[in-house]
């Protein structure tokens, strides 16, 4: 059973009517408001139109709604309790332990569809120690799955396996009152077959509705250490993994990721990240002396890092942030004024990443690799940083070929 693709924004009609025929009898919106807490701060991810916002704010009990879709927020009824930003599940806008609790109803957490571990974590992150974190989803088995492919119920044990206590509440799809051809086409999208649809659509449909609840754990506790060289398979399965998630690489280079003894030999140290004993994520931190170095003559800054790779699994917990800042840490420490990164340009995520630590894009440095355009980020670490290296200049178009102007 698939799940259907989100059409709030481009089908706004049909969106409300769903909202406001699902859980006609109140069900899941009264355990929401017993499961989380009655006073404080708490995420809704994947708010949609607010209409569950709305419902659970007020009383002492503010909503922070988070929602990717364009327009959406524009569409919610104004609450004094709602306040609404825009991001995903996978990357929340959000500092760690930020909020009391949070909840995602119909939204993101589709394990027969995609892996949402990396939205399950970023929960975990955001919300306090403790805290509640509810998910709402279809149970399956009862006549809304009956009518077709797009109706169907998540596994249960993925939550269980993740420490989650799962219930299922009895609930429905009610539509009196509403417009029976406007029911009808919403159930054909439910269907994905008009035939399936009786020309007098039902006015009362059965839902049974998973419930999952855990507390958060908090955001795990990654720990940086050098890499050890029996553990080479495993980073170059991370780093080849990290890559293959966002982009293209091939040929020589791509052997070079699969092989970090190459890096060992050729940087000043390959560093892993691990989590509960675990290796989940890697980088090199190169100086201008190591082979590794990547720039030009004159270097643009006196410590680099390079081949930053996080396992997909475990992306959204903070294993990038404490690789980026175990290196930014090891180049002070050895007195360097400034280190930089070359990133491909398809590593948006990546990009987000060293602008949050506090590094400057220099597209005056950009140059062209064989996979696409490589974007240079630099971070001063020292004051007088800036009278050391040459300063920032125009782009220069186009970008030059990186095996032309580096060394």
């Amino acid at each position: 059973m698939a799940v259907l693709p989100f059409y709030g924004t481009a089908e706004p009609e049909r969106s409300a009517l769903e909202r406001r025929a699902m859980d006609r009898p109140g069900r899941v919106l009264a355990r929401l408001d017993q499961l989380l807490p009655r006073t404080g701060s708490v995420l809704d991810v994947g708010a949609g139109d607010g209409w569950t916002a709305g419902h659970l704010a007020g009383d002492g009990r503010w909503i922070l709604a988070v929602e990717p879709a364009a327009g959406m927020a524009e569409r919610a009824a104004s609450h004094p309790a709602v306040t609404w930003l825009r991001g995903d599940a996978g990357a929340l806008p959000l500092a760690d332990g930020a909020v009391d609790a949070a909840y995602a109803t119909w939204a993101y957490f589709f394990p027969s569809v995609i892996d949402p571990s990396r939205g399950l974590a970023e929960l975990h992150r955001v919300v306090r120690p403790g805290g509640p974190i509810v998910i709402v989803n279809n149970a399956g088995d009862d006549e809304l799955t009956q009518l077709g492919v797009a109706s169907g119920g998540e596994d249960p044990d993925w939550f269980a396996d993740r420490r989650f206590d799962v219930e299922v509440l009895a609930s429905a799809f009610g539509f009196d009152g509403e417009d029976p051809d406007a029911v009808r086409d919403l159930l054909t999208r439910y269907a994905g077959d008009p035939d399936r649809i009786p020309e007098e659509p039902p006015t009362h449909l059965e839902h049974r509705v998973l419930v999952a609840s855990a507390r958060s754990a908090g955001p795990p506790r990654v720990r940086v250490r050098g890499m050890r060289r029996h553990e080479a398979s495993r980073v170059g399965e991370i780093t080849l993994a990290g890559y293959d998630a966002y982009g293209d690489i091939e040929g020589d280079y791509r052997h070079e990721l699969q092989d970090p003894t190459t890096r060992i030999e050729g940087s000043t140290s390959v560093l892993v990240a691990e989590v509960e004993g675990r290796v989940v994520g890697t980088v090199t931190f190169v100086l201008p002396h190591d082979q590794g170095w990547e720039g030009r003559a004159e270097p643009d800054g006196d410590a680099m890092f390079r081949v930053l790779a996080v396992d997909p699994a475990a992306e959204g917990a903070g294993v990038g942030r404490a690789l980026v800042d175990a290196c930014v840490r090891r180049a002070g420490e050895l007195g360097c004024r400034r280190i930089l990164i070359v990133s491909m340009a398809w590593m948006d995520r990546a990009h987000r990443l060293y602008e949050r630590v506090g590094f400057q894009r220099r597209p005056d440095l950009d140059v062209r690799f064989p996979a696409g355009d490589g974007y240079v980020f630099t971070l001063d670490l020292t004051p007088d940083a800036a009278e050391h290296f040459t300063p920032p200049g125009p782009p220069v178009d186009p970008r030059p070929w990186y095996a032309d102007v580096w060394r």
